[in-house]
């Protein structure tokens, strides 16, 4: 071939690679607008730093973030009709049971996680507790626990109900009694081998247990000194270990993270606002996180760029590197439908 032509080939792919190149380049830049978001306070990591590396690429877009307890935001995306554009839960079941099919039209699943046992030095016992007499130690009249508000967040009825399932598991009938029952407004009933914890909307806590709004108002309670032990997510735990908190590793069938014992967890069942028209059901689940883009998404696109972002190899590591066990690719769940075609090669679907 003539040496002319084939510089002329190589000068014209050069230049169409820089004309996508440039077309891309400059439709980020071009795009603006606020993306909201409004995610379970354990993902503030990786949520951070997605939106950070989301910016770069997308220097005139606002990413606007709201934490706090997963049943608490989508409460309010249903209730006050706010403008919101993905919704990340700490529980995948709340998007699936709250938000579909009205809100938004698929779910998925994309990370996993397990509950801990957090402490620090300052911790009563703290030199004394391991895996094996962790709940004994909670059962002390001076040691005191801190939750998150289980008709709010996630962790908070999980940890709940985790107790109530460590009185089985370590054939303790009063666990739950010494540590839940008699110091709050918490309880439950026992029907064969099913378990149903009521909730009240007033928990009215005794001095031994320290309620927050959500897992992540948890940690500064604790390394204040101001309560022994938090039920946590292990990532949260993990992102404070280099601050002086260590934790307690539950046994896999207490850790939550483990589907094998899914059957066993269905057992136990909590009833939110107990006593009020607005009560509803929550059974007790794997620790599985759910994902999705709202119907009425004022910024579609923006949406789902960032689940692209999230979803894909630098999303995937972001995940891992704030300690939470990521799904990829992400799991849909099975009445999942419209899922946008450029994250589709993300999700497998069931």
């Amino acid at each position: 071939m003539d040496k002319k032509i084939i510089i002329l080939i190589i000068v014209a792919i050069g230049i169409v690679g820089f004309g996508i190149y440039g077309y891309s380049a400059f439709s980020s830049n071009s795009e603006n607008g606020t993306l909201v978001i409004y995610a379970a306070s354990s993902l503030a990591g990786q949520m951070n730093e997605t939106a950070a590396k989301f910016k770069s690429e997308h220097p005139n877009v606002n990413v606007q973030i709201k934490y706090g307890g997963s049943s608490d935001l989508i409460n309010q995306v249903k209730s006050l009709n706010q403008s919101v554009d993905i919704v990340a839960s700490a529980d995948y079941g709340l998007i699936s049971s709250n938000l579909m099919p009205n809100q938004t039209s698929f779910n998925l699943k994309n990370g996993r996680n397990e509950m801990v046992l957090a402490y620090t030095d300052k911790s009563k016992n703290s030199s004394q507790i391991n895996g094996d007499n962790w709940y004994q130690i909670l059962s002390q009249n001076n040691v005191t626990i801190g939750l998150a508000d289980p008709n709010s967040a996630p962790a908070g009825y999980r940890g709940v109900m985790m107790i109530q399932l460590a009185s089985t598991f370590y054939n303790d009938s009063s666990l739950f009694n010494t540590t839940i029952a008699q110091n709050t407004a918490i309880t439950s009933v026992k029907n064969g081998s099913k378990t149903v914890i009521n909730t009240p909307t007033n928990i009215n806590p005794t001095s031994k247990i320290v309620v927050r709004p959500a897992v992540g108002d948890l940690m500064p309670v604790l390394q204040s000194g101001a309560v022994d032990y938090v039920l946590v997510y292990k990532s949260d735990a993990d992102q404070q270990k280099s601050s002086g908190v260590k934790y307690v590793t539950l046994p896999p069938e207490l850790a939550l993270s483990n589907t094998t014992y899914e059957p066993i967890y269905k057992n136990i069942s909590m009833v939110q606002f107990s006593g009020t028209n607005k009560s509803k059901t929550i059974t007790l689940t794997p620790i599985v996180y759910g994902i999705t883009i709202l119907t009425n998404s004022l910024h579609q696109q923006l949406a789902t760029e960032f689940m692209q972002l999230l979803l894909g190899p630098q999303g995937v590591q972001i995940t891992k590197d704030n300690f939470i066990d990521p799904i990829s690719p992400a799991e849909a769940t099975i009445n999942s439908t419209n899922i946008p075609s450029a994250i589709q090669q993300y999700v497998a679907m069931p």
